[in-house]
């Protein structure tokens, strides 16, 4: 199978922050970079697959301290495949600094990851993390960082059954400054994904539907329907397209 369309990176910037999207395809990952120029400091919106081989394409490991904060929207592995490699690499540069990692209440497989992570290394980790669950509406703030979560309509393969069974999922709005970055994450047309990126500075929203389907059972976006949600922003970035393969 052969891949002929690689997404190549997405960058947005203003006087306070830098967004890049080194890579996103459906299926595959979601990686989103957001750095305070004023700081450096730096968080990450979802890690998927190759998250970290995408921090090291930037030219320098400064990310290695930088991190501060890692929100992740939901369990699909190309959203959170990633956590793994990134947190054993933190561990084998000795990172020093605390790390935040935000999620859905009752993300089992990313909660999974992490403790799975924390059992194996608890004796040998040079930094503490912890990851918090975070309930629809709620908030969590750093230093540098002030995200609100907010709930979108998402499911996936999990959903065995006939019935319209949501997994948890979030999208986020950030504020960097007086900057605000709204992620939907995955979802399907809902009220949670206007509120995420209603009035924004930047807008990150899933397009992975070259048209939108006919199927009362959605699970994404479609590329009409993510262009139209992006007229609530200032600015938008569509990501997370299906990739064309051979």
């Amino acid at each position: 199978m052969k891949r002929r369309h690689n997404p190549s990176p997405t960058q947005w910037e203003n006087d306070e922050v830098e967004v890049s999207v080194p890579y996103s395809a459906a299926g595959v990952a979601t990686t989103i970079v957001i750095t305070s120029k004023f700081t450096g400091k730096m968080m990450l919106l979802d890690v998927g697959d190759g998250a970290l081989r995408d921090l090291l394409e930037r030219g320098n490991i400064q990310f290695v301290n930088d991190i501060e904060l890692i929100a992740i929207t939901h369990g699909h592995f190309d959203h959170m495949g990633g956590i793994h490699s990134l947190l054993g690499f933190l561990r084998m540069m000795k990172r020093t600094n605390q790390l935040h990692i935000v999620l859905p209440t009752n993300c089992t497989e990313a909660i999974g990851a992490i403790r799975g992570f924390r059992k194996a290394y608890s004796e040998t980790l040079p930094f503490s993390f912890s990851y918090h669950e975070l309930s629809p509406s709620s908030q969590f703030d750093t230093d540098f960082f002030k995200l609100r979560a907010i709930q979108v309509e998402h499911y996936g393969m999990e959903n065995a059954t006939d019935e319209d069974v949501l997994m948890p999922a979030l999208g986020y709005r950030v504020r960097v400054g007086d900057t605000v970055i709204g992620y939907t994450g995955d979802t399907r047309p809902c009220p949670g994904a206007e509120s995420i990126v209603r009035n924004a500075d930047l807008a990150i929203i899933e397009a992975t539907r070259r048209e939108t389907p006919q199927s009362k059972r959605r699970v994404h976006l479609s590329e009409p329907e993510a262009k139209e949600l992006g007229r609530l922003a200032r600015n938008c970035i569509l990501i997370h397209r299906i990739p064309d393969i051979e």
